[in-house]
């Protein structure tokens, strides 16, 4: 005679498996409401006048840092291109300031790379700033694919 098997049903019990993701999901929860309440609140100052406002549309005056090929950097600004030196900042001045009188609403973006030493950017600043008290500068950075 033959026997038969009996059909069994393999079923998985879910039970301790869904226990486990609740107190999972508790513990998270509870976790996430201390962390909130031990962080302090500070209430920033907003500065007057807003320091970091995008200049309105208009003209842009672009100067470029740039390194130059064999020694030291240069300075690139529509069709000057001095080095980085006394007379080529001395150079740029003019050239800057005569744009402004030009065009007293432009605003100044200096584009220099990541790695330019500030050294070579802060003249480019000091001669934005004998244009006038209210000039807007704009730094940008040159990726290394833009240059």
């Amino acid at each position: 005679m033959r026997r038969r098997r009996a059909n069994h049903s393999i079923q998985a019990n879910l039970t301790p498996l869904i226990d486990v993701v609740f107190l999972l999901v508790v513990f998270f929860v509870l976790v996430s409401r201390i962390v909130d309440e031990d962080r302090p609140r500070l209430d920033l100052p907003s500065p007057s006048p807003l320091a970091s406002l995008i200049p309105p549309p208009g003209e842009k005056v672009i100067v470029s840092v740039l390194p130059a090929d064999v020694q030291g950097w240069r300075y690139h600004f529509a069709d000057l291109d001095v080095p980085a030196t006394d007379a080529g900042i001395d150079a740029l001045s003019r050239a800057l300031a005569h744009r402004l009188d030009r065009h007293h609403e432009a605003a100044i973006v200096v584009r220099a790379g990541s790695d330019t030493p500030w050294e070579f950017v802060s003249p480019v600043l000091a001669a934005a700033r004998q244009g006038g008290s209210d000039v807007r500068v704009q730094l940008a950075v040159i990726r290394g694919d833009d240059s």
